[in-house]
């Protein structure tokens, strides 16, 4: 499965390098924050009310017209809030997602200007929890995004991004953890954060 994924991603990762030749190539390293959504019980009560810290970064490609691809990774750290019973010890969660990208560039692609956008894609979502002397797991799963935000240049090359996607796997979940009575659902969150834009 893991193999089958990487390759899934490396293929698609092919697709988008053309796409960095286009008239709008960016950069955007990012910090944002990791919210809502299903985890699980007993870890949804958890994390009910997190609000996890996240930070990766995107790369991706305008063509002259709306079109063009991004490949976005994010790395958050304790993404399950770890409990006073001390049962979750220590966990983070990983996100590659490549995605196809519209955008309409208000004030053309140089200078100035702003670009609203809506995104749609699929990757890989890697989770890994570990529950102390009871268990710990490590999956990786193929999962998609949708999300949109604004681009907002203050030059030819700088300039600010907002941002917001909300993620899923696509498997649903069916772990058999020694004492840990995971429900069975699907895996998902919001994810809002602010990068620096730079264009290339």
């Amino acid at each position: 499965m893991r193999k089958q994924l990487c390759t899934a991603i490396g293929a698609i990762a092919l697709m988008i390098a053309p796409s960095m030749a286009w008239a709008d190539g960016y950069f955007v390293p990012f910090v944002g924050a990791n919210f809502g959504g299903d985890v699980g019980r007993p870890l949804g009560e958890a994390s009910r009310d997190r609000n996890r810290a996240t930070y990766g970064f995107g790369v991706g490609g305008m063509g002259g017209g709306i079109f063009g691809a991004e490949f976005d990774f994010s790395y958050t750290p304790d993404f399950i809030t770890k409990d006073d019973a001390g049962v979750v010890t220590k966990n983070n969660l990983l996100t590659a997602m490549p995605a196809l990208v519209i955008g309409i560039p208000i004030g053309g692609q140089s200078g100035v200007g702003v670009r609203p956008y809506f995104l749609a894609g699929a990757g890989l979502m890697r989770r890994d929890v570990d529950f102390g002397s009871l268990a710990s797991f490590s999956r990786n799963d193929l999962a998609y995004v949708l999300g949109g935000g604004v681009m907002g240049y203050f030059s030819d090359h700088i300039g600010l991004r907002g941002d917001l996607r909300y993620l899923r796997d696509f498997k649903v979940d069916d772990l058999d953890l020694t004492e840990i009575d995971l429900e069975r659902g699907t895996f998902n969150f919001t994810r809002a954060s602010i990068g620096l834009l730079v264009r290339f």
